[in-house]
Parts: structure tokens; C-alpha cells; sequence
């Protein structure tokens, strides 16, 4: 069966490519694993040998199209990524016309970064020996936050390499779940506190009607949204990406549990939002730097603002991760944008919500222009 080449655009590592591109400088990528789709069954059977030719992109799988496994073959390596395909950053469809086939020649056009193969190395379904080697260095089978620290020098190479695994930070079950976070958990606390300070602020602050002091109220509550989005790109770029010291237990430690598992596991859906107990103390220690900041006829409803504007950008986080918004919307450019941060440019694009302060702190990515929208 004759392969058509194709022209589809690729994301790897957040950076798109188009598959017969000529490419120069190392294109970056990603894959995911969904659940644990990536172990065999004991009556899985490969639908060819080992000794099979792999060069270039010439031989079919007999069975492909009738097996739900999505098998192909890479360097003589045999890989199931039938988890990646709803999930994958260039779309599902840049991948699709690929079942069965082996994958050398894509993949030396599109070259990829040493964390798209470290992920790539999840879905393989034998030799494994070269990945496992820096995942050894925990024992993924018990809690893993008290571990990180004793990587030491290793441990910035190993959580910018990421994994679609669960993670376990505590042996305590009470204490794993104040870490793990539904969605649907942000708004029922968020937006009743948010409306509480509001009201506060409607009810006690303000000397005049609400009517007559509605332009007062707009401007102190976009205050708020202007500075959390100031306070997400700060946050994030000093404190989140904050390098630690190798030889310090506390900031090690610190860092994975601030920002570091989420880069590690970038796929794990119960850690993509901020868990509600340290936002709430977190938002306790704002709250009294904003009453030495703002006067207190102002306070509530930046308060106020300010939490809604944490709502939308946790909540943006989370989509931008599971959701897939159509071409051209707001949203689509945010996922290409917050693929790039994850997989790519590390050290820039931290804005999540918005592009904002990127543009005034020099820390802006570039997207590549496409010839066709992705469709995730």
C-alpha cells in the first residue's frame, strides 16, 4: 500500500512543524499516555515480527485497521500510542494516517527534543532499559515528594523530563487529598467568597447608592482582574521556575511541590489547579497586603476582582490542558501558546491567561505560522 506524503502540521514540544518541511533547528515534542493503555495484555499479539523492515515509511502492519492498538514502529522499537491521539498538541489528525507504519522517516524530517523521546519511551512495548535509567532514580511505587530532594544535581534534567503517570506526594491519604483538585471545586469555593466581598464592598464601603457609584465599583474591580493577571505572570516566572540550589533539601522539595510535579506530569487532571487550602492561605496573606495598599473604600471589590480573575485563569489552565477549542479562538492560541511554555520554551510565555505581561517583560513566544489549523 503506497503512502501519500502528507503536509500536516505537527506540535512537538509545543512547536509546530509541517511533516515535509525542511527543518534546521530542533523541532521539540510530546506524547501522553492515557491511563495505563501502554502495558500489554497477556493475549496481545503484535501483528508482525521483530524482524519486519523498519526503514523509511514502506511496510503495513497486516492487522493495523482492524486492532485498536495504534502500533507502529520506531528505530526498531515496537510502540502502542493509541493514548495519544485525542490528546496529542498538533491535533489527532497529524498522527492518524501513521497506524502501522514505522515512524523513522517522520521523524528524522521533524526532529525532537530529548523530552519528546523520554515521553515517547512510555508508550513502547519492549526494551526499555534507556528510559527507565533516570526514572529509576525514585521509587515510583511509593510517595515521591520526600524522595525528589536526594536527586540533588539530577533533579532540574529529571522533572523537565516529563511522564503521563500518577504521582503520590504523601503516604498519608488525608493529606494526598488536600493535593488533588477536581475542576468543578474551583468555582463552588471561589465565586461564593468572590461574591462575598462584593457585597461587603456594596454594602459598607461605598457612601452613595450603587447606582451613582457603579464607575467606582467597575474600576476597583478591574483592578483586581489587571493585578492577578500580573500576580499569575510574577508567581509563575519567579517563583515557579525558581532553579534550586542541588544541595537544598527545602527548595528542592518546595519546587516540585509548587510547580515541579505539574511539569513532570503535565497530563495529571486532579493537579492542574491550585489545591484549595494553601489558595486560601495564600489569599489570606494578599488580602492584608492589599489593605496596606488600597484605601478601604477601594479593597473589596479588588478583592473581589481579583479572585474572579484567579477563577477564569485556573480554570483557563485546565482547559488549555483537557479542552479543544476551535481554530482561531482565543482559546486555541492559548493552548498553542501554553504548549510552547511546556515543552519548549521553558524560560518563556508564562502567561497563562493572557499573553499580557509577556509582551511588556520581553518573555513573549513567537507562534509559527500555520498552513492549516490544528483540530485537537
Amino acid at each position: 500500500m503506497r503512502v501519500m506524503e502528507l503536509r500536516a502540521e505537527t506540535i512537538y514540544q509545543g512547536v509546530e512543524r509541517t511533516m515535509s518541511d525542511n527543518v534546521d533547528d530542533v523541532t521539540k515534542g510530546v506524547t501522553l499516555r492515557n491511563g495505563n493503555s501502554w502495558y500489554l495484555s497477556n493475549n496481545y499479539k503484535k501483528p508482525y515480527s521483530d524482524s519486519d523492515s523498519n526503514s523509511d515509511i514502506k511496510f503495513r502492519l497486516d492487522n493495523a485497521e482492524e486492532t485498536d492498538n495504534f502500533v507502529v514502529k520506531y528505530h526498531g522499537k515496537t510502540y502502542d500510542i493509541s493514548g495519544l491521539l485525542k490528546y496529542h498538541p498538533g491535533g489527532r489528525k497529524t498522527l492518524k494516517p501513521y497506524k502501522g507504519f514505522s515512524l523513522d522517516r517522520v521523524l528524522a524530517e521533524t526532529p525532537h527534543s530529548k523530552a519528546a523521546h523520554h515521553l515517547f519511551e512510555e508508550f513502547v512495548l519492549e526494551n526499555q532499559s534507556e528510559y527507565q535509567d533516570i526514572e529509576k532514580l525514585i521509587n515510583w511505587n511509593k510517595p515521591i515528594l520526600w524522595q525528589v530532594s536526594s536527586l540533588k544535581n539530577r533533579y532540574w534534567e529529571w522533572v523537565n523530563l516529563p511522564v503521563n503517570r500518577p504521582i503520590r506526594l504523601f503516604k498519608s491519604n488525608f493529606l494526598e487529598l488536600l493535593t488533588i483538585t477536581p475542576w468543578y471545586l474551583v468555582p463552588i469555593i471561589w465565586i461564593p467568597i468572590s461574591l462575598y466581598f462584593f457585597y461587603i464592598g456594596c454594602t459598607t464601603d461605598i457612601s452613595d447608592s450603587v447606582v451613582n457609584s457603579m464607575p467606582q465599583i467597575i474600576i476597583a474591580f478591574a483592578w483586581g482582574l489587571l493585578l492577578w493577571t500580573f500576580l499569575e505572570y510574577s508567581l509563575h516566572r519567579k517563583l515557579f521556575h525558581m532553579k534550586p540550589p542541588p544541595d537544598s533539601t527545602t527548595l528542592i522539595t518546595l519546587h516540585f511541590l509548587l510547580h515541579g510535579l505539574h511539569h513532570k506530569a503535565p497530563f495529571d487532571a486532579q493537579r492542574l489547579l491550585f489545591p484549595p487550602v494553601p489558595a486560601i492561605a495564600a489569599a489570606t496573606i494578599l488580602l492584608n497586603l492589599y489593605k496596606l495598599l488600597f484605601p478601604p473604600v477601594m479593597i473589596n471589590f479588588v478583592i473581589s476582582g481579583t479572585m474572579i480573575g484567579y477563577l477564569c485563569y485556573d480554570l483557563i489552565h485546565y482547559y488549555l490542558h483537557y479542552g479543544a477549542p476551535k481554530a482561531e479562538t482565543y482559546l486555541y492560541v492559548m493552548k498553542r501558546y501554553h504548549n510552547y511554555h511546556h515543552f519548549s520554551h521553558h524560560q518563556e510565555g508564562f502567561g497563562i491567561s493572557s499573553k499580557l505581561w509577556d509582551y511588556v517583560f520581553g518573555t513573549l513566544i513567537t507562534l509559527r505560522q500555520l498552513i492549516r489549523a490544528i483540530e485537537w
